[in-house]
Protein backbone atom coordinates (compact mmCIF):
# COMPACT_ATOMS: atom_id res chain seq x y z
CA UNK A 1 0.00 0.00 0.00
CA UNK A 2 1.26 3.68 -1.18
CA UNK A 3 2.30 5.50 1.59
CA UNK A 4 -0.84 8.47 0.58
CA UNK A 5 -3.31 5.18 1.04
CA UNK A 6 -1.67 4.27 4.30
CA UNK A 7 -2.29 7.46 5.86
CA UNK A 8 -5.91 8.10 4.94
CA UNK A 9 -6.45 4.78 6.49
CA UNK A 10 -4.52 5.36 9.80
CA UNK A 11 -6.62 8.86 9.43
CA UNK A 12 -9.59 6.84 9.35
CA UNK A 13 -9.42 4.50 12.30
CA UNK A 14 -8.57 8.15 14.55
CA UNK A 15 -11.67 9.78 13.14
CA UNK A 16 -13.99 7.25 13.02
CA UNK A 17 -17.05 6.97 10.77
CA UNK A 18 -17.76 10.59 10.36
CA UNK A 19 -14.46 10.91 8.47
CA UNK A 20 -15.26 11.93 5.38
CA UNK A 21 -18.98 12.19 5.21
CA UNK A 22 -20.35 12.50 2.17
CA UNK A 23 -23.94 14.55 0.86
CA UNK A 24 -25.22 15.43 -1.99
CA UNK A 25 -26.01 18.98 -3.66
CA UNK A 26 -27.00 20.46 -6.77
CA UNK A 27 -25.21 22.87 -8.52
CA UNK A 28 -25.38 25.12 -11.64
CA UNK A 29 -23.24 24.06 -14.93
CA UNK A 30 -22.32 27.66 -14.16
CA UNK A 31 -21.34 27.09 -10.64
CA UNK A 32 -19.29 24.23 -11.36
CA UNK A 33 -17.28 26.01 -14.37
CA UNK A 34 -16.49 29.73 -11.73
CA UNK A 35 -15.04 26.78 -9.16
CA UNK A 36 -12.88 25.11 -12.09
CA UNK A 37 -11.74 28.55 -12.67
CA UNK A 38 -11.11 29.33 -9.03
CA UNK A 39 -9.67 26.33 -8.37
CA UNK A 40 -7.31 26.34 -10.60
CA UNK A 41 -6.25 30.06 -10.14
CA UNK A 42 -5.94 28.84 -6.19
CA UNK A 43 -3.21 25.60 -7.60
CA UNK A 44 -1.42 27.96 -9.93
CA UNK A 45 -0.78 29.81 -6.22
CA UNK A 46 1.07 27.59 -5.07
CA UNK A 47 1.06 29.25 -1.34
CA UNK A 48 -3.34 29.35 -0.49
CA UNK A 49 -3.62 26.60 0.47
CA UNK A 50 -0.28 25.97 2.82
CA UNK A 51 -1.28 24.90 6.22
CA UNK A 52 -4.90 23.35 5.88
CA UNK A 53 -5.31 19.78 6.78
CA UNK A 54 -4.54 16.90 4.07
CA UNK A 55 -8.11 15.74 5.64
CA UNK A 56 -9.90 19.04 4.36
CA UNK A 57 -7.53 19.30 0.87
CA UNK A 58 -8.19 15.64 0.17
CA UNK A 59 -11.69 16.44 0.40
CA UNK A 60 -11.24 19.43 -1.87
CA UNK A 61 -9.31 17.46 -4.58
CA UNK A 62 -11.92 14.75 -4.34
CA UNK A 63 -14.65 17.75 -4.57
CA UNK A 64 -12.63 19.37 -7.62
CA UNK A 65 -12.52 16.36 -9.30
CA UNK A 66 -16.50 16.23 -9.45
CA UNK A 67 -16.74 19.55 -10.31
CA UNK A 68 -14.04 19.55 -13.22
CA UNK A 69 -15.80 16.83 -14.96
CA UNK A 70 -19.20 18.86 -15.63
CA UNK A 71 -17.16 21.63 -15.98
CA UNK A 72 -15.10 19.44 -18.64
CA UNK A 73 -18.19 18.10 -20.41
CA UNK A 74 -20.03 21.38 -20.50
CA UNK A 75 -16.69 22.85 -22.37
CA UNK A 76 -16.97 20.07 -24.87
CA UNK A 77 -20.06 20.41 -25.54
CA UNK A 78 -19.89 24.15 -26.14
CA UNK A 79 -16.79 23.51 -28.54
CA UNK A 80 -18.49 21.16 -30.30
CA UNK A 81 -21.02 23.71 -30.95
CA UNK A 82 -19.03 26.53 -31.72
CA UNK A 83 -16.83 24.29 -34.34
CA UNK A 84 -20.03 23.24 -36.16
CA UNK A 85 -21.16 26.52 -36.46
CA UNK A 86 -17.38 27.86 -37.62
CA UNK A 87 -17.26 24.45 -40.32
CA UNK A 88 -21.04 25.78 -41.12
CA UNK A 89 -20.22 29.46 -41.95
CA UNK A 90 -16.73 29.51 -42.40
CA UNK A 91 -16.30 27.75 -45.80
CA UNK A 92 -15.43 28.81 -49.40
CA UNK A 93 -19.07 28.80 -50.17
CA UNK A 94 -20.48 31.35 -47.27
CA UNK A 95 -17.43 33.82 -46.11
CA UNK A 96 -14.86 35.29 -48.00
CA UNK A 97 -11.09 36.13 -47.27
CA UNK A 98 -10.36 39.33 -45.48
CA UNK A 99 -7.87 40.69 -43.29
CA UNK A 100 -8.26 42.97 -39.97
CA UNK A 101 -6.19 43.64 -37.28
CA UNK A 102 -5.75 42.20 -34.11
CA UNK A 103 -5.58 43.31 -30.54
CA UNK A 104 -1.86 43.90 -30.96
CA UNK A 105 -1.92 46.14 -34.04
CA UNK A 106 -0.69 43.15 -36.40
CA UNK A 107 -2.80 42.87 -39.68
CA UNK A 108 -4.07 39.10 -39.98
CA UNK A 109 -5.82 37.31 -42.36
CA UNK A 110 -9.40 35.97 -41.16
CA UNK A 111 -13.05 35.31 -43.22
CA UNK A 112 -16.21 37.06 -42.87
CA UNK A 113 -19.44 35.89 -43.87
CA UNK A 114 -21.00 36.38 -46.77
CA UNK A 115 -24.44 39.38 -46.40
CA UNK A 116 -26.45 36.79 -48.17
CA UNK A 117 -25.88 34.70 -45.36
CA UNK A 118 -25.44 36.87 -42.20
CA UNK A 119 -28.67 36.65 -40.87
CA UNK A 120 -28.51 32.48 -40.93
CA UNK A 121 -25.06 32.63 -39.20
CA UNK A 122 -26.82 35.70 -36.53
CA UNK A 123 -29.52 33.30 -36.43
CA UNK A 124 -27.83 30.29 -35.92
CA UNK A 125 -25.36 31.79 -33.62
CA UNK A 126 -28.37 33.53 -31.23
CA UNK A 127 -29.41 29.77 -30.92
CA UNK A 128 -26.35 28.89 -29.85
CA UNK A 129 -25.82 31.43 -27.26
CA UNK A 130 -29.30 30.08 -26.04
CA UNK A 131 -28.05 26.73 -25.91
CA UNK A 132 -25.10 27.74 -23.97
CA UNK A 133 -27.00 29.67 -21.24
CA UNK A 134 -29.75 27.21 -20.73
CA UNK A 135 -26.92 24.26 -20.15
CA UNK A 136 -24.97 26.83 -17.63
CA UNK A 137 -28.44 26.88 -15.71
CA UNK A 138 -28.75 23.67 -15.65
CA UNK A 139 -28.70 21.52 -12.21
CA UNK A 140 -26.51 19.05 -11.77
CA UNK A 141 -26.41 16.22 -8.66
CA UNK A 142 -23.11 15.82 -7.24
CA UNK A 143 -22.03 13.76 -4.22
CA UNK A 144 -19.30 15.61 -2.05
CA UNK A 145 -17.38 14.94 1.19
CA UNK A 146 -18.25 17.45 3.44
CA UNK A 147 -15.05 19.58 4.20
CA UNK A 148 -15.74 20.47 7.63
CA UNK A 149 -14.76 23.94 6.84
CA UNK A 150 -15.12 24.98 10.69
CA UNK A 151 -12.31 23.09 11.31
CA UNK A 152 -9.75 24.90 9.56
CA UNK A 153 -10.59 28.51 10.55
CA UNK A 154 -8.08 28.62 12.77
CA UNK A 155 -5.41 27.73 9.97
CA UNK A 156 -7.48 29.75 8.02
CA UNK A 157 -7.58 32.92 10.07
CA UNK A 158 -3.60 33.46 9.44
CA UNK A 159 -3.24 32.52 5.82
CA UNK A 160 -3.72 34.58 2.48
CA UNK A 161 -7.52 33.37 1.74
CA UNK A 162 -10.03 35.74 0.65
CA UNK A 163 -13.54 35.94 1.63
CA UNK A 164 -13.80 34.83 -2.19
CA UNK A 165 -12.01 31.95 -1.68
CA UNK A 166 -14.29 31.30 1.53
CA UNK A 167 -17.42 31.63 -1.03
CA UNK A 168 -15.87 28.60 -3.41
CA UNK A 169 -15.16 26.42 -0.24
CA UNK A 170 -18.80 26.98 1.17
CA UNK A 171 -20.14 25.40 -1.92
CA UNK A 172 -18.89 22.10 -0.68
CA UNK A 173 -20.79 22.30 2.86
CA UNK A 174 -23.34 20.55 3.00
CA UNK A 175 -25.75 23.22 4.38
CA UNK A 176 -24.15 26.40 2.37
Amino acid sequence: MDNSKQFLRILMEIKGDNYMKTFEKELMVAECVNLSAWYKAIRDDKTKLNGLSVQFLWALKKNMKKVDEVTISFEEFRNGLEEQLKKDYFNEEKSEPTKFTDESGKEVEGRKIKQEYFDDYQNELNSLNTQINNLLTTKEKLTFTDMNIEDEIEQIDSRNITIDDLDMFSAFEEDA
